[in-house]
Formats: C-alpha cells, structure tokens, sequence
C-alpha cells in the first residue's frame, strides 16, 4: 500500500535541494575545528581528528571529563562537517565478564531531517561495502524536558552486535570515512531530486 507523502512532491524536492545547498554552506568547518581560537592550532600542522588537544577541546567540561580517546576521532569528524553538533558520546564500556554493557554512541543536534538522512546513508553504505562489524543507526534518543531540540544518536544496531572491541573499532573506520561518505550521500539526494 502506498502512502502519499504529507508535502507535493515538487516543494519536496526543492526543501531537500535547499537543505543540502546549506549542507555545503555549513561544511565543512575551517580550521580549528574543535574552538575557534584554539591555542594549540598550527596552520602548518594543520587541525586533525587526532589532536592530543581535541579531547579537552570538545568536550563542554574541559579537562575534567575530556571526551573519550576512543570515540573523540568521531565526534571531531561529525562536527567538522558543519551540520551537527555534537553533544554526548561513549567509546563503548564492558561489563565485568566482558560483555557489552554500553555502547559507543554519539549524540547530536541537527537543523535538518535531510542531513540526518545523508548522515544515515554514509553510515548504511560503510556497512554495506562491509567496513563495519555492525550495522549502524541513526535514532532519536532523550532531550531534557526544557529543551525543544531533538537529539539524534548514532549507535549500533541492538540486534546485530558484535564485540565490543570490535564495536569501537568501528569508531575508528566511521571516523576515517564519515566525511568523505557523508558528502557522497549528499550527490546521491542532489542527483535524485533534480
């Protein structure tokens, strides 16, 4: 059974074209990406996911609960695209026979469904071209009463999980990828809509 879709297909098509000309006005951030006046930022160097300084960097708290080592790679690449916001994350955390007992996610802020989309489709495609143990995906996931913006998550899909080891290595190959997956998806919406 089909369902129509709530808005005329051609203001659809023209809010997606919108929304992913913003994307690439949005992103990718300059550099520095993790503050804008970061000290520790060379031009020569270059600002990279792999910064000693970009745990402290992204993390709200600073020194005091620096984003994980694991998970920080990620979180840098996400918000150097330009349209998400990092806002939560976890590496990943087993329990004391081994087992997984949480696992890595990220939480963000995002302006757009349509971004969110292409941010799935990257993610869909690692998985396909089999470059992660898990499939991966994007859910809604808690906001604070007061706050009337939605947080969405990046995490592994319940039913096909792996090791954890194996799950946080997965961090590694999104945080390689992510960009240049994410910027892809974006062609695929564009050539699909014109």
């Amino acid at each position: 059974m089909r369902i129509e879709p709530r808005a005329n297909i051609e203001g659809g098509k023209k809010r997606v074209a919108h929304e992913l000309k913003r994307a690439r006005k949005l992103g990718p951030l300059p550099e520095p990406v993790c503050c804008p006046r970061c000290p520790d930022y060379k031009p020569s160097a270059g600002c990279h996911r792999h910064c000693a300084a970009a745990r402290t960097r992204l993390s709200s708290e600073g020194e005091r609960a620096p984003i994980e080592p694991l998970v920080a790679p990620l979180v840098f690449e996400l918000k150097k695209l330009g349209v998400f916001h990092p806002c939560w994350s976890c590496e990943g955390h087993a329990n004391a026979a081994g087992e997984v007992w949480r696992v890595p996610n990220v939480w963000f802020y995002s302006d757009s469904v349509v971004h969110v989309r292409a941010l799935g489709e990257a993610v869909g495609n690692l998985y396909a071209a089999r470059q992660l143990s898990a499939r991966w995906h994007l859910v809604v996931t808690y906001s604070d009463a007061t706050n009337p913006d939605t947080t969405f998550g990046l995490e592994p899909d319940p039913t096909a999980m792996s090791s954890l080891s194996a799950l946080q290595g997965d961090l590694g190959v999104m945080a390689g990828q992510v960009g240049h997956q994410f910027w892809r998806a974006c062609d695929a919406l564009e050539a699909q809509v014109r």
